[in-house]
């Protein structure tokens, strides 16, 4: 089991081993944190498997040797007689759909005892057919000596045959440069609480399909912007809040039972884009500010943008986006 990378933890941390569990959670459940080419995951429930699990679970009898070896290393007979491991699997949803109808997904086995977890990854395309890249399983070991000096290490099962796409397959220097250094500092402040996500209000799949098909619908914007600002952080940006919105307001319309699309009023609106899009996709709603920018011309008159010094009451009450008042400094 070639160990290639590890990284020591600084002098007194107390937050060990839960912080390392708590670091790695949020790497399972949130890689998008910092492989910025996904949009996230969705994982199955986790279940404790033993051997015969886990020779079900990779179907092939030499993946299933090999495999095995590399995650005993160390392990006692007793560890070994019980179920030790806790299973889970995700697929990742990227930004980009680079992978047609073929999903890519991870077993994820936990071992609590050695402190350690391994990812298996494999395929599986649209009849449920699944392939394992044994090439690219790989570890993360929580390590100590003497309970007073932590590491982490990151260990692959064949470094050779390792294949990147840098989306479900990321490089390895990136894991050892990039990873590591963050599982680190997640472990050292455990403060997992930090890494809840809006995204998890919503169906992960449904968001990213969407901000697929508004970014190709919009991006034409990027060519024409008249800002000075940098246009694709701009678009881009409103895109995906647009899509945030989009999928929101769908999923209450569909748990409460309603057909009227939800109305809104974007307070402190600048470029418009926001407001735009929503109207675009069906939206009622209005964008104000306390001046005007040149983008606003383009939008066409369906896209209602004012200028307002000052707001008064809004009524009937609408939903408010962007609760930014915009109250100049003199009386009007």
């Amino acid at each position: 089991m070639p160990k290639l990378f590890d990284i020591k933890f600084p002098g007194g941390c107390k937050s060990l081993p839960d912080g390392f569990w708590s670091a790695v959670d949020v790497w399972i459940k949130k890689p998008h944190v910092v492989n910025k080419r996904l949009c996230g995951v969705k994982e199955t429930d986790s279940k404790d498997v033993d051997q015969d699990d886990l020779r079900l679970l990779l179907h092939d009898p030499e993946l299933f040797t090999d495999a095995l070896l590399f995650m005993i290393t160390g392990a006692s007979a007793a560890h070994e007689a019980d179920k030790p491991w806790s299973s889970s699997v995700r697929t990742f949803i990227p930004k980009v759909n680079c992978y047609g109808t073929n999903l890519h997904k991870e077993i994820i086995l936990k071992d609590f005892g050695r402190q350690r977890v391994t990812f298996i990854p494999f395929e599986e395309d649209a009849e449920g057919k699944a392939s394992l890249r044994k090439g690219n399983i790989y570890q993360i070991q929580l390590c100590n000596q003497d309970c007073e000096e932590w590491s982490l290490e990151l260990c692959a099962l064949s470094v050779d045959s390792w294949f990147s796409d840098g989306v479900a397959y990321p490089k390895l220097p990136w894991l050892s440069s990039d990873l590591l250094p963050k599982l680190v500092r997640w472990a050292t402040e455990c403060r997992s609480s930090e890494f809840r996500s809006t995204l998890s209000l919503l169906p992960v799949e449904k968001y990213s399909l969407m901000y697929q098909q508004l970014k190709d619908k919009y991006k034409a914007m990027v060519k024409v912007w008249p800002e000075v600002t940098d246009p694709e952080k701009f678009v881009y940006e409103d895109v995906a809040i647009a899509t945030y919105l989009l999928v929101l307001w769908a999923e209450e319309r569909a748990e409460k039972g309603l057909t009227a699309r939800q109305s809104f009023v974007d307070l402190g609106c600048g470029n418009g884009l926001l407001v735009h899009i929503l109207t675009n996709e069906g939206h009622p709603g209005r964008g104000i500010d306390v001046r005007r920018r040149k983008i606003w011309d383009m939008y066409g008159p369906q896209t209602l943008l004012e200028v307002v010094l000052f707001l008064p009451l809004l009524c009937p009450p609408l939903l408010f986006l962007r609760l930014l008042w915009k109250i100049p400094e003199t009386p009007v």
